[in-house]
């Protein structure tokens, strides 16, 4: 099944007991309510997690005005740029949209700002849905029982995500620090 803003939206009002859209643009309050907070909330969801299918790598190069002290260079990120997995550096920050790091370039790996549903993990699409339904349930229904819940199942399902990113990256090797209780026996 394809995904859409208007499917996840109407599987999130679905949730709270309330009837469903056929677009944004219709002239109703429901309609209203989804069209006004799904492009914040998307966004949130996807800086909560890192989700591969909103990742994306990037080389920066720095820009010719440079921090006036801490860092020798400033990097803009890209326009898409929600969250950082990963700068490739030891030392940076991130200021004003510009990553600040002693280098002469950035490996930027991000989560972007991916709106195309399609494309997304069908954990992200439950996420998503439970995510709108929590914030869609006051305004919509008046009563705040079904987005609570809502609330709490987004949560498990942030720690599932968390858990099957775990199963599909490959494990680090183990580093020790040495000590003299390595080879000792009890």
């Amino acid at each position: 099944m394809t995904s859409t803003k208007i499917s996840i939206c109407n599987h999130a009002l679905s949730l709270i007991g309330s009837r469903s859209i056929a677009s944004f643009e219709e002239e109703t309050t429901t309609a209203e309510h989804c069209r006004n907070v799904y492009d914040h909330t998307r966004k949130a969801v996807l800086r909560d997690h890192p989700w591969s299918c909103a990742k994306k790598r990037t080389i920066l190069a720095p820009i010719t005005t440079y921090p006036s002290f801490g860092f020798s260079h400033a990097f803009p990120l890209p326009r898409d740029f929600l969250r950082l997995i990963d700068a490739g550096q030891c030392k940076y920050e991130i200021e004003n949209r510009h990553i600040l790091a002693n280098a002469e370039q950035v490996q930027l790996i991000y989560i972007f700002d991916n709106n195309n549903e399609d494309t997304w993990d069908s954990l992200l699409v439950e996420a998503m849905t439970l995510k709108l339904a929590s914030r869609l349930c006051k305004p919509l229904t008046g009563s705040d029982a079904a987005g609570e819940s809502a609330k709490a199942e987004y949560e498990r399902q942030i720690k599932k995500a968390r858990g099957v990113n775990a199963q599909e990256r490959q494990s680090e090797d183990m580093q020790y620090a040495e000590s003299s209780y390595i080879w000792s026996r009890y």
